[in-house]
C-alpha cells in the first residue's frame, strides 16, 4: 500500500483528546532486550502491547501540551503516526517522548520520516543528542538502532528510574 501523507506540526486549536481514538497502536512482541552480565541479550517474551481509550486520550492531551513539540503524519485526514519531543533540553539532550506509527501503516517509512523531523527539531533547538527511553521490544530497539541510536552508558537517571525495563538510547546530532 502506497501512502500519500504529509507531516505537520500539531495545531493545538484543532487537535483534541479524541483525535487518537481510532489510532491502532497495537504491537505484537515476541522478544525483548534484557540486560545480563553488562550486555543486552534477547529474551523470549510473547504478548501484545496496546493502549486503552483512556491512554490514547491521555497521550493526545500530552501532544498538545505546551511543554512538547509534536508532529502528526497524516494520510488525508487520518492520523497514521505522530512524534513528540520535550521542549526543555536536559544537559544538551532533547528527549524524544515518543514516535508511534499506526499498525496498519508500519514498514512504509513513516517512522523514519518522523525520526528525521525529531532530529531536525533537536538540531534547531540546540541539542547535541536526542535521548530515547524505549520499550525493550526487538522491533522498537531495531528501529532506533537502524536510525543510528545506541544504548547509552550515561542515562538520564530520573527517566531510567521511571522506566526500569526500557533501554536508554542516544543519537548524536553533532
Amino acid at each position: 500500500m502506497e501512502v500519500c501523507m504529509k507531516i505537520e506540526k500539531i495545531k493545538r486549536d484543532v487537535f483534541s483528546e479524541i483525535n487518537l481514538d481510532e489510532f491502532n497502536r497495537q504491537q505484537k512482541i515476541t522478544r525483548i532486550y534484557v540486560r545480563k552480565d553488562e550486555k543486552y541479550v534477547f529474551e523470549e517474551r510473547r504478548g501484545v502491547m496496546d493502549w486503552s481509550i483512556d491512554k490514547k486520550r491521555e497521550v493526545a492531551l500530552d501532544l498538545v501540551d505546551s511543554n512538547y513539540i509534536s508532529y502528526l503524519a497524516l494520510e488525508e485526514d487520518r492520523i497514521v503516526g505522530f512524534m513528540s519531543l520535550v521542549k526543555e533540553l536536559v544537559s544538551e539532550r532533547m528527549i524524544l517522548d515518543l514516535i508511534q506509527v499506526d499498525k496498519n501503516f508500519r514498514g512504509q517509512g513513516i517512522g523514519r520520516i518522523l525520526w528525521e523531523k525529531a532530529v531536525e527539531e533537536a538540531r534547531i533547538n540546540g541539542a547535541r543528542e536526542l535521548y530515547i527511553s524505549a520499550c525493550p521490544s526487538e522491533e522498537t530497539i531495531n528501529f532506533y538502532r537502524a536510525m543510528g541510536a545506541d544504548v547509552t552508558d550515561n542515562p538520564i537517571i530520573s527517566i531510567a528510574n521511571d522506566e526500569p525495563d526500557d533501554l536508554q538510547l542516544v543519537y548524536s546530532i553533532v
